[in-house]
């Protein structure tokens, strides 16, 4: 008889938790990354979401969307995050990023990417520092 990993995970046995038997709190979800980025790495979660912004290639948009992030904002995505991580409005992100200063695009982007980082930590969290 084989046992896979998953079996012997030890935080299965844990009442609450991702794993948890009693209560299963959530993963990750795109409004919490985007409260965290603002909040810092103050707690283990928010500490989990800056290693993710660190890392842009697990997160970033490999082709561009038409629909949900046009290319120009796919190009500025990191400066997007890095801005709004360290307080900038929407709208004066949105002064930088184009011409027209307007902030619709700068918020369908930065959906885009909370979503993608909180997609990356809740498929693998123990690659950001959570257990």
């Amino acid at each position: 008889m084989s046992l896979t990993t998953k079996s012997l995970d030890p935080r299965r046995l844990l009442p609450v938790g991702r794993c948890g038997w009693l209560i299963r709190t959530p993963g990750f979800t795109g409004r919490e990354v985007k409260q965290l980025l603002r909040e810092g790495a103050g707690t283990e979660r928010g500490r989990a979401v800056s290693r993710c912004v660190a890392r842009s290639d697990d997160w970033l948009p490999p082709t561009p969307d038409v629909v949900s992030c046009p290319f120009h904002y796919q190009q500025r995505l990191t400066r997007i995050i890095f801005w709004y991580a360290q307080g900038e409005s929407i709208d004066e992100i949105g002064c930088r990023v184009t011409a027209f200063h307007t902030s619709w695009g700068v918020e369908r982007a930065l959906r885009v990417a909370c979503d993608r980082i909180a997609d990356c930590l809740n498929s693998a969290p123990g690659q950001y520092g959570l257990k």
